[in-house]
């Protein structure tokens, strides 16, 4: 045997992955965005390429939403997923009211139970990606985001673009990032082996 394994690669991508994928709803909430350039297609784009994979090799999937606790008595209605977005019957799908996943009690659970290795994709990395990895910091689970399969709205005058570079290098801070492409091409050769 002439070839060399990398071990910190094997170690960073043992065990089934789950791809959590947040908030991919219609109207997703925009109203905190001063920035009128956010264009989503190419986030959407590697979300729906990271499900379509997960879905082929039949990794753990779920969705998670924030939905707003509506007034006493009134009832709650749902936004609809993106189109190609929508959970299968077998696949989790978590509500929250905050932006972390982890104010889901269920997801925490799922976390745990997972050993807090998931894949995280979605809507939108400055609140629900970012409030999502710090909190898998500090509960010492192994995230992976991937950056190109999210997108991030700009605040106060900083461009959408910018602030999702500047989302991205601090993800890198708590846990791993990673492109779609990349993560495929990895999880891929890990079960071919």
């Amino acid at each position: 045997m002439n070839s060399i394994v990398n071990l910190r690669d094997f170690q960073e991508w043992r065990g089934t992955p789950t791809l959590v994928l947040l908030d991919l709803l219609e109207g997703a909430p925009d109203d905190c965005s001063d920035d009128q350039s956010l264009d989503l297609r190419e986030a959407l784009a590697s979300c729906r390429a990271a499900l379509e994979h997960a879905r082929q090799r039949r990794f753990p999937i779920a969705f998670c939403r924030q939905v707003h606790s509506p007034l006493f008595g009134a009832t709650v209605r749902l936004p609809s997923w993106i189109p190609g977005f929508e959970p299968r019957r077998c696949e989790m799908v978590f509500d929250r009211q905050f932006p972390s996943c982890y104010a889901s009690p269920e997801f925490a659970e799922m976390a745990e139970c997972y050993e807090g290795n998931y894949v995280i994709a979605g809507l939108f990395g400055e609140s629900s990606c970012l409030s999502t990895a710090v909190d898998a910091f500090h509960r010492n689970h192994r995230f992976t985001y991937l950056a190109d399969a999210s997108a991030s709205r700009g605040h106060h005058g900083v461009p959408a673009p910018v602030m999702h570079k500047s989302v991205t290098s601090i993800v890198a801070l708590y846990g791993k990032v990673a492109r779609t492409r990349t993560w495929v091409r990895l999880t891929s050769e890990k079960a071919e082996v």
